[in-house]
């Protein structure tokens, strides 16, 4: 699609809604400029060099970052055919907001490769040390352990995943995702566990996982015995359909890893939507709805003495969980269980973000505004970073603590 009809495109999507009910700010426009890493004199700015100030770049890893592609280069790369050749405009604008933002390029044969290749030359921008942590992303099973291409939306293979992260391990390491009703789940985590894998990624919204099935229980079991914590999408899921279980995303669900003694990572805070109190009553049919984010706090509160439930700050920036931006800041009880992620390639969606409207809620300086519009177009990685470390509300912001995430992914890393 050439950048006149993905234009024409975009504005009918803005109009019907095609990210599925996200809010759109058009105060950056449609397009990212993808512009070549290096040289930039945005990334000097003062802005930037003091988002850096009392962090330690070597304990900064980026905690939610996706792999993205088409697979024709051989990577084991999966996307549904209505995703990767999409006949309706919606789809199509859909499919080319991710890949502008993600900056592929144009050669469809080569794009696996350039996605990696940007996301490398992106971290190389950062400062000595600080890394990206690459997600692998598992096909849809049924209960019985079938896969389901037919209700995937897009894989990314483990051994892919490892593959790009051994290849620049100085500015990568990499997140598996094994789905748990495989048959072969727990040698699956363990061979991801030998290769270097951080953590494992569920989507269980996308990919079809009720963490109260009984086939979740063996994986449970190996998750705390292998140390790897569980990075679970909870909330509202609004950029992958898949499987389309929105109601697997209850946060109260998590239960049922934390009681196994596994250390879970709520993905986004469970920043958006609501789902029923099941404490209220146990029949989600009859049960109050809540808001995500509340059940979310309600676990934290639980679980504070155990230290096994951590959220990630992925995402709650865009303008449609924006609002839940105060809250966290005013947590000042979570913040030594916050994790900072970027939700790479997202902050490269320029109608996701709305930079100036944090201006106008007074939770950033004007000045602020044209450096980290710009950054967006040249690193979103760092613009990503820079925003969080620069937003304040009532004279409180985010230590840094919450961005030296490497404590948690490698509890081996000395503390001095």
């Amino acid at each position: 699609m050439n950048r006149r009809r993905f234009l024409q495109a975009a504005t009918a999507a803005a109009a019907a809604g095609v990210l599925a009910g996200c809010r759109f700010s058009l105060e950056q426009g449609f397009f990212n400029e993808c512009r070549a890493p290096g040289g930039h004199r945005v990334m000097r700015d003062r802005l930037v060099r003091a988002a850096w100030d009392g962090v330690d770049a070597r304990r900064v890893w980026d905690c939610h970052a996706h792999l993205f592609g088409n697979g024709r280069a051989g990577t084991g790369i999966y996307l549904n055919p209505g995703f990767d050749r999409p006949s309706t405009l919606a789809a199509q604008v859909r499919r080319s907001m991710f890949l502008n933002a993600a900056c592929g390029g144009e050669d469809e044969d080569r794009l696996d490769g350039a996605v990696a290749q940007r996301i490398a030359h992106l971290a190389d921008e950062l400062p000595p040390g600080a890394k990206v942590m690459l997600l692998a992303f598992d096909f849809t099973h049924d209960p019985d352990g079938r896969r389901r291409e037919d209700l995937t939306t897009f894989a990314v293979p483990d051994a892919y995943a490892a593959r790009v992260a051994r290849e620049r391990p100085d500015r990568l390491e990499w997140i598996a995702s094994v789905h748990p009703y495989r048959r072969d789940a727990v040698a699956a985590l363990e061979s991801a566990k030998a290769a270097g894998a951080r953590a494992v990624k569920w989507l269980p919204q996308a990919m079809g996982i009720d963490l109260a099935h009984p086939r979740c229980r063996d994986s449970f079991d190996a998750l705390r015995r292998l140390g790897l914590p569980l990075l679970v999408h909870v909330g509202e899921e609004q950029a992958v359909e898949g499987a389309g279980r929105h109601d697997l995303g209850n946060p109260l669900a998590l239960r049922h890893a934390l009681r196994a003694g596994v250390r879970v990572v709520a993905a986004h805070c469970a920043s958006l939507g609501e789902s029923p109190d099941l404490d209220a009553d146990a029949d989600p049919a009859r049960a109050p709805r809540a808001r995500n984010i509340d059940l979310f706090a309600r676990l934290m509160r639980e679980t504070r003495d155990s230290g096994l439930l951590h959220g990630d700050l992925s995402a709650v920036t865009q303008a449609n969980r924006a609002s839940v931006v105060p809250e966290i800041i005013e947590a000042s009880a979570w913040h030594g269980r916050l994790l900072n992620g970027t939700d790479y390639p997202l902050p490269g969606i320029m109608p996701l973000f709305s930079v100036k409207g944090f201006a106008r809620a007074g939770m950033l300086d004007e000045s602020a505004v044209p450096v980290l519009s710009e950054l967006r177009h040249v690193n979103p990685l760092a613009f990503d970073f820079v925003l969080k470390r620069a937003l304040s509300w009532r004279g409180a912001r985010l230590p840094a603590a919450v961005f030296e995430t490497r404590r948690f992914f490698d509890p081996a890393f000395p503390e001095a």
